[in-house]
């Protein structure tokens, strides 16, 4: 596959000290950079060290070295590679790469002593800022270089405001991609894509733009297109699971997730019983569910660890905590109902009053940091357990 205009110009001017390629998803920032990266270790003369830094060690192998393995491109590289999903140390070309995970504070300690000569940053702005800092105290070999990649994030980001809002005065390399950057991909496929974000990640991920998260959450919701009254749901072929908020000073919930004929996903119903022990609130549940088909697994609040061991000793087997990657399960539930591809009972009288209402943290925005307002939230968190924790059951299905 030949480069486009962007990624060799980007490629060629990747000589200063650190250099930094961003914008959307698959414009083709990966592709080149495995390359360079590539390139720059087989030629690398120094005696630092050699380090290829991400979130953590799973995510460097899923967008490093599998694609190494899987890009017709990167073939005749790899008999010269050797790494082990999950070590710290890979040997490219002879040479010793450390593999190191960086999301936390602690992370900067990884490297304390090292001395750096070239290091490939996957995503940058999930790194912590201790451990950037760190590696940049690192690099005290002459000609030594980072070469780092990422998606947009807040305009507050530590990257964004500490760095590439300077870069005509620090000696810095930067490059912004777009979809149209990557010659591999089909109108078709870009469609499908852009089809998939709304709203703040269609900004960041497909416009790649740096924008902040603020105001309504779902401000795609409309109660008239999104709420669906019980008699004109259709028939339901599969209840995939139940997502249950459980909570000592604010309500318990529960919400019910279906997927329809028509290879929509619906919410049908919520639980919502008054403040009890776990005890009690097991046996409301039971006699809950006693009127409701048994959803195929129960999600639940993964901090309500009492709940569900009172859960598991009263029979409900098929129960587990729930994936609360807030983000992701935020953007996967704006993504269904702006395709209309998710629908809510009017039964659920909680979830619909929350929804619209629920909103951005300003405050926290803006220091760099994206959660929503803790505030009224309960069934808008139920409904992303139950959606988000069973993405592996109803996305072959809604998205063929």
């Amino acid at each position: 596959m030949a480069l486009s205009d962007k990624q060799i110009q980007a490629y060629a001017d990747s000589t200063a000290r650190v250099n930094v390629w961003d914008g959307a998803v698959r414009s083709g920032k990966t592709f080149a950079w495995i390359l360079l990266m590539l390139e720059e270790i087989a030629n690398y003369q120094g005696h630092a060290a050699m380090v290829i830094v991400g979130k953590n060690l799973g995510s460097i192998f899923r967008n490093v070295f599998e694609p190494i393995d899987s890009v017709p491109e990167f073939a005749p590289a790899r008999a010269h590679i050797q790494y082990r999903q999950g070590s710290s140390t890979a040997i490219i070309f002879g040479k010793r790469v450390h593999v190191i995970g960086a999301n936390d504070a602690g992370s900067e300690s990884r490297i304390r002593g090292m001395t750096v000569g070239r290091a490939w940053c996957d995503e940058l702005t999930v790194l912590h800022q201790a451990f950037f800092k760190q590696l940049l105290a690192r690099m005290s070999e002459k000609g030594a270089k980072v070469f780092a990649t990422t998606n947009p994030d807040s305009p507050s980001h530590w990257l964004k405001k500490e760095y590439l809002d300077r870069i005509e005065e620090i000696p810095w390399s930067y490059h912004h991609f777009t979809m149209d950057d990557n010659p591999s991909l089909e109108d078709e496929y870009k469609d499908a894509l852009k089809a998939e974000y709304t709203g703040l990640w269609y900004r960041r991920f497909i416009l790649g733009q740096w924008v902040s998260a603020e105001g309504a959450i779902y401000d795609m919701w409309d109660d008239e297109s999104m709420v669906v009254a019980p008699e004109d749901m259709p028939d339901m072929q599969r209840t995939l699971a139940l997502g249950i908020d459980y909570g000592t000073t604010h309500p318990t919930i529960g919400t019910l997730l279906q997927l329809g004929v028509d290879n929509k996903l619906y919410i049908s119903d919520e639980w919502h019983p008054k403040r009890s022990t776990d005890a009690a609130l097991s046996a409301d549940l039971t006699r809950w569910m006693a009127h409701h088909p048994d959803p195929e697994w129960i999600y639940v609040d993964p901090a309500a660890a009492s709940f569900r061991l009172q859960l598991f000793e009263d029979g409900h087997r098929r129960m587990k905590a729930a994936d609360n990657k807030v983000i992701d399960g935020i953007r996967t539930v704006a993504s269904l109902l702006d395709n209309h591809q998710l629908y809510i009972s009017s039964t659920c009288t909680k979830l619909i009053e929350e929804l619209p209402g629920y909103r951005w943290d300003d405050k926290a925005s803006e220091k760099g940091i994206e959660k929503p307002i803790k505030e009224q939230d309960d069934a808008a968190d139920s409904a992303r357990y139950s959606v988000f924790s069973s993405r592996w059951a109803w996305s072959p299905i809604i998205n063929r």
